[in-house]
């Protein structure tokens, strides 16, 4: 056996590293070395909950916004809607409009860059396909092979969403605009119709080139599998195999129907939902049973998490949040975010997650732009129920384009409500109210998954504050049952090609020299020596050097976002 460590993961958010423990396996061909066991080690110290106690509770709309860089529109939204629940206020329609307008083009944005500039490169580089490969082969790869030309234009395009987010929001990242019952900005002519404008951008670029190339690279990892097949003696799907886990699916629904709030405020309450009036239901898939979400049924473990063992299986709500429930040097812990479990289960949260709970496992639709009339055709069946990097990687690309028509579609209902409805609730009495006490939660989707704020207000601040958070779901350790977290599963039988290098590897698959007159691997290698990188993701362990790109595939599959998934720090530390 041996101990293969990566640390830092790279094209991530935050400091995450895992530890992988592998075994040999015999196929009969030969012998290769997998993945046996997996440790998700999280190295961040953070503090965000334990600031907000004793502030004012609209602060939190601004202050969690600052848990993140990548992802800040949702834990704005999270947290106020948490503060509507609290305040016992419902949005006005207008302001749900405004705020879905806000959150999609964020989704949009994430959703791009995730798939082309951070987990992108392995698969393009894996399967062979030069417009999601980084433009490294210098002006003649650009120029002969089309390298990096969706990679370029990603770039260039995500930045049309987050003018979007901006033109509401007031400025990206950290927008200001939403309050109590509503916002504070209003839906003028020439917003409306630079939205419009906008979304159409992003519409064409998800339709005509992301989707285009999700397509060729479902093609292009089916010439992966066999050849891989042939290669190692097995039958193997590539990236339809690589990064299978529970198959436990959550999520908490986004995007509520402005005329329907009281089906969305159910989840808060507690009761069972589905949300099913939101663009995306709320649920958990389960042996592929889909069952209504209950919030009460969330917990956390810390085994393995450097906490003490009292708050173990506790609902996060139930928890304050001192420097007094942290055990800094615990034996046996090894990770600072705790392992969340929903009805006793480990559960993936994500895009996956969400397209599984709303659409099964075939989604299979027609997609038109109200604007250009333009229809589109979605059908992608997963690949593996249990979850896989391709699959991951299609639920990304198919949510940008159904977000980017619903953005346009709340702006042309908007014009209609713009004069029908206010845009702060009536029910808030001045821009000065406070409760004296009270609680909410709120219940939304952060690109990367679930997530959830908790308020309590009591003479008229914070008293307590907890955030659970998507890469907590699925960056957490192991629970106190030893049952390991969705990434830590999905690791375990990860081929790690043993001394055989990145070109190595794209050369063995693609022996063809039709690449500026090389083997795809040759012309990589060529490329990337220059760099520094001649061997990159080559990691060693026992004398031999691991080759970790599918693992860290797999891992950026899940798109971490560290700094959401720990937040509590010792007030000590230096």
């Amino acid at each position: 056996m041996a101990r293969v460590w990566v640390d830092p993961i790279t094209r991530i958010e935050g400091h995450l590293g895992v530890t992988m423990e592998t075994k040999e396996v015999n196929t009969g061909k030969m012998t290769i070395d997998v993945v046996d066991k997996a440790y998700s080690h999280t190295n961040l110290f953070r503090g965000f909950e334990i600031i907000l106690r004793g502030r004012d509770p609209r602060d939190a709309f601004y202050i969690t916004q600052r848990i993140c860089g990548v992802c800040p529109a949702p834990h704005g939204e999270a947290a106020i809607q948490a503060l509507d629940h609290a305040y016992d206020v419902t949005p006005t329609p207008t302001a749900v409009l405004i705020r879905n307008i806000l959150q999609a083009a964020y989704y949009v944005y994430d959703h791009l860059i995730h798939t082309y500039l951070l987990v992108g490169p392995e698969i393009g580089v894996v399967c062979k396909y030069p417009p999601m490969v980084p433009p490294a082969l210098g002006k003649e790869g650009i120029r002969k092979l089309g390298l990096g030309s969706s990679y370029v234009q990603c770039v260039d395009i995500q930045r049309k969403a987050n003018e979007i987010v901006a033109l509401w929001g007031g400025k990206f990242p950290h927008h200001m605009c939403e309050y109590p019952g509503g916002v504070t900005v209003k839906p003028t002519g020439d917003r409306i119709a630079q939205t419009l404008a906008k979304a159409t951008e992003l519409w064409e670029w998800c339709a005509h080139v992301a989707l285009k190339d999700l397509i060729a690279i479902k093609e292009r990892n089916e010439i992966v599998s066999e050849r891989l097949s042939e290669l190692l003696g097995i039958e193997h799907r590539a990236f339809a195999d690589i990064g299978a886990s529970w198959g436990n699916y959550l999520s908490y629904g986004i995007f509520p129907d402005p005329e329907n709030y009281d089906d969305w405020v159910k989840a808060q309450d507690g009761q069972p939902s589905f949300r099913k009036s939101a663009v995306i239901y709320a649920g958990s898939w389960q042996n592929g049973e889909l069952k209504p979400f209950e919030r009460d049924k969330i917990v956390e473990y810390v085994k393995y998490s450097r906490y003490k063992d009292e708050i173990s299986g506790m609902k996060p709500w139930d928890v304050e949040m001192t420097n007094d429930i942290v055990w800094k040097d615990k034996p046996n812990a090894y990770a600072w975010m705790k392992a969340p479990r929903y009805d006793g289960k480990v559960h993936e949260v994500g895009p996956l997650a969400r397209m599984i709970v709303t659409y099964g496992l075939r989604w299979k639709f027609d997609v038109t732009n109200p604007i250009t009339g333009e229809t589109v055709s979605v059908d992608w069946e997963v690949m593996n129920p249990k979850g896989s990097v391709i699959d991951r990687v299609a639920s990304r690309v198919v949510q940008a384009l159904l977000f980017a028509t619903k953005i346009m579609e709340w702006a042309v209902q908007l014009k209609d409500y713009a004069s029908e409805y206010p845009i702060v609730s009536k029910d808030i009495p001045d821009y000065k109210y406070v409760p004296n006490e009270g609680e909410g939660w709120g219940l939304w989707e952060a690109p990367r998954g679930a997530l959830l704020h908790y308020t309590k207000i009591k003479n008229k601040v914070i008293a307590n504050y907890a955030c659970v958070v998507p890469s907590t779901w699925n960056l957490g350790p192991r629970d106190d049952f030893g049952n390991p977290g969705p990434v830590e599963k999905a690791l375990e039988g990860c081929w790690l090609p043993k001394n055989l290098s990145v070109p190595d590897v794209c050369n063995a698959l693609w022996p063809e020299e039709d690449v500026l007159g090389m083997k795809w691997g040759d012309a990589l290698a060529k490329a990337i020596a220059p760099l520094g990188l001649a061997e990159l993701n080559l990691e060693p362990s026992n004398g031999a050097k691991y080759n970790t790109s599918l693992a860290l595939a797999i891992v950026r599959s899940f798109d971490p976002c560290i700094a959401c998934g720990v937040h509590t720090i010792e007030l000590n530390v230096r």
